[in-house]
């Protein structure tokens, strides 16, 4: 079974995102002076947070309206922002403490030398490849989904420098697409401009995040194919929690105390989807039934900081050539933080079986790269394998 599948079968046992990775504002932070959950009042540390309007950054929401910053000893201030490079703006002017950034920006900034370190994961999935529905007309939709040789010749739009450029890209090229001569992929500058562009008869497909997602569903256009069936990726990544490598090496118990309470907020955003949505929406102006849809199909909230992924993330973006040189991405990924939280949370609840599934899955989520050998001659370590994955870990001792 795969990683995120197990995943997924016990959050659900467990209950029972427009996020692309609008303009700047700020809510209101916490009290100065809060309960903590040991039951003990004390000054809470200031801690700024960066998001967007997204659905897929409702962690941020319920960690704040449930009092788990708070509690764990955070006096959390939110702003909102535009686009990421607004928050590594932010971030290196200090004025943010954590933000969330894409996948594929979090790797564009690494390899423009921005000292950053991702920590955490905020959302994964999310995304679907929507076409018009006079494509499959007269096929069944066992015969149309994930049949992406339906797109062979036809024009789709992709948003410049998201997740799910880098993803549906990658599936077409594993679908055996020549990019430059079986398929035109136009760019869109946003999220809001790609959806948009379906309803230019000359666009036959896009793909798009949420609330846009659910939006194009109900106008009647046909879910070709969701980010978390490219087996590629076996569930993409997509925002992940990013500081300033310099703020996580001067104080790391406060990026403990921040990873606790989306751990916490995790679990609740499961066990109590009501109440999860009515946080969000404190947030996003959006519809009810909508919200739901996004959170809860075809989405995932995991806080992990799925290093393995992110190197799976990386070499897409190579063999596209989106990165024009090779970096060791796993030196912008720090566990340390993430299993410090889990391990605080499992010794205050050692049968909380959601938690020991969370640790489960990190263990499987860790870049190893056994790519090296003994040269059977000469007894002397061999190179590594060569390959993009394999070369961002120094596997040769």
């Amino acid at each position: 079974m795969k990683k995120w599948a197990k995943f997924l079968s016990l959050a659900l046992a467990a209950t029972i995102s427009f996020t692309g990775c609008g303009p700047a504002g700020t809510t209101a932070g916490a009290t100065t002076a809060e309960a903590s959950d040991n039951g003990s009042t004390e000054e809470l540390v200031d801690f700024n947070i960066g998001h967007l309007p997204a659905t897929g950054h409702i962690l941020y929401f319920i960690a704040y309206e449930e009092g788990f910053f708070a509690e764990e000893g955070l006096n959390v201030t939110l702003t909102q922002y535009s686009n990421n490079t607004e928050e590594l703006a932010a971030l290196e002017s200090g004025k943010l403490d954590v933000a969330p950034i894409n996948a594929t920006n979090l790797i564009k900034f690494i390899g423009e030398g921005h000292d950053i370190t991702s920590f955490g994961g905020v959302m994964s999935d999310g995304h679907a490849l929507v076409i018009d529905p006079d494509l499959v007309e007269g096929l069944s939709e066992e015969e149309y989904h994930n049949n992406l040789e339906i797109l062979k010749g036809k024009t789709i739009v992709l948003q410049a420098n998201s997740t799910y450029d880098i993803e549906f890209r990658t599936a077409l090229l594993e679908a055996g697409f020549d990019l430059e001569k079986d398929i035109t992929i136009l760019t869109a500058d946003s999220g809001t401009d790609a959806f948009n562009s379906l309803k230019n008869k000359e666009i036959d497909g896009a793909a798009v995040y949420a609330p846009f997602r659910q939006i194009a569903l109900n106008d009647g256009y046909i879910p070709l194919m969701y980010c978390d069936e490219i087996d590629y990726f076996d569930h993409p990544i997509c925002c992940r929690e990013v500081t300033l490598t310099e703020n996580i090496n001067a104080d790391p118990d406060k990026y403990v105390a921040f990873t606790r309470a989306m751990i916490r907020a995790s679990q609740f955003l499961l066990e109590d989807k009501d109440k999860s949505i009515d946080d969000a929406l404190k947030y996003l102006d959006i519809d009810r039934e909508i919200l739901y849809e996004d959170t809860y199909n075809h989405s995932i909230n995991n806080p992990d900081p799925d290093e393995s992924k992110t190197v799976t993330f990386y070499n897409a973006m190579l063999t596209l050539g989106y990165i024009d040189k090779e970096i060791n991405v796993t030196e912008s990924v720090n566990n340390e933080i993430y299993e410090t939280a889990l391990n605080d949370l499992i010794s205050k609840d050692p049968d909380n079986a959601y938690l020991k599934e969370l640790q489960e899955y990190h263990e499987n989520a860790l870049y190893t790269a056994d790519c090296c050998t003994k040269d059977g001659t000469t007894g002397e370590t061999a190179d590594c394998c060569g390959d993009a994955e394999e070369k961002v870990a120094a596997c040769c001792d």
